[in-house]
């Protein structure tokens, strides 16, 4: 997209439209579109790198504090892994947080022109630098940290590269963002992140997960919808999965600096903002640095995903037997 700059009485012009038209829209709640909301200046700092832009959502203490301390261990495994990258120390993660999702639905769409719908926990906007979500259902309020922590990954990446294979920037935003132990603390997140590994394996043993050659091409959700029969929660889960792959399956960590070697080859890098040539790019690097090329990094996915759903099935079935011996008890 070509980059505009507009004259300051223009601007405000379009800020007072935009405002209008949030009031006038049809069906929309009393969400005002201010010119600070606009140009960001309604960010209030913490005690941290998190800036909060709330919209009648209760932030308390503890998650900002939970929040600022992931966005540090964030950020120190992206410069881990993606070595020798580092953040900038002006580096912060802005939250634009609602209370109701239909103020999140309203804002999205006059500010980005974006339709969500409540299967969109939240997105990162690079343009804006601001990262854009609700409080979440009733019934996935456990998901609200877990999801802002994975939009700070795509911000983060966003400051380190700008760009990054599409499967590569989901993948690791979902990784990183539910990996931190403290995290796991809750059984939703934990037994989620279980059920991934075994719908995986259920999908490996009917030969239905795809060619990885072929993954790793895709650029776009449109891909992961023809993918995937439309749905795209399994490019997700297959990108997650990958990832984990390079991280933990090595325990000398050799997959997961020969992942940051890939990120970092100079072909890759060069063939940034050419529409599709960075996702082919990466692949003919695997394919030249990994022993084997894809079709036995391939296996060894399998093999590990198999290994992943094992453990899974054990920890689920642990976890009922203890919930059936805490509903005797009572």
């Amino acid at each position: 997209m070509n980059r505009m700059i507009f004259p300051r009485q223009f601007q405000f012009y379009r800020v007072a439209l935009l405002a209008f038209a949030l009031c006038h829209v049809p069906g929309a709640t009393a969400l005002e579109l201010t010119r600070e909301m606009f140009q960001g200046r309604d960010f209030k700092a913490s005690q941290g790198r998190a800036q909060f832009a709330l919209h009648k959502f209760n932030l308390n203490a503890p998650m900002a504090k939970a929040l600022n301390f992931g966005i540090d261990n964030l950020i120190k495994a992206h410069e881990t892994v993606f070595f020798p990258k580092k953040i900038s120390r002006n580096f912060n993660v802005r939250f634009r947080i609602f209370d109701t999702f239909e103020d999140y639905q309203t804002y999205s769409r006059l500010r980005y022109k974006k339709n969500v719908t409540k299967s969109i926990l939240g997105y990162f906007s690079p343009g804006a630098r601001e990262i854009v979500t609700w409080k979440q259902q009733p019934h996935l309020t456990w998901r609200l940290v877990p999801t802002l922590l994975h939009e700070s990954c795509h911000a983060i990446m966003d400051e380190m590269y700008g760009q990054l294979p599409f499967w590569m920037i989901e993948g690791s935003a979902d990784w990183f963002g539910e990996a931190p132990a403290w995290l796991l603390k809750g059984n939703g997140l934990r037994n989620d992140q279980h059920m991934r590994w075994i719908r995986l394996d259920e999908l490996r043993r009917k030969n239905q997960l795809p060619r990885l050659q072929n993954y790793l091409l895709t650029k776009e959700y449109d891909d992961w919808d023809k993918m995937f029969k439309g749905n795209i929660g399994q490019g997700y889960d297959v990108g997650w999965s990958i990832f984990d792959f390079f991280i933990k399956a090595d325990p000398k960590g050799q997959a997961m600096r020969f992942l940051g070697q890939v990120i970092n080859d100079p072909k890759v890098q060069r063939a940034r903002g050419r529409n599709g040539q960075m996702e082919l790019e990466f692949a003919r690097a695997i394919n030249r640095r990994w022993q084997g090329g894809i079709p036995l990094l391939e296996k060894g996915w399998h093999t590990w995903i198999s290994l992943r759903a094992v453990e899974s099935r054990k920890a689920l079935k642990k976890f009922q037997q203890d919930q059936r011996a805490k509903q005797q008890k009572r």
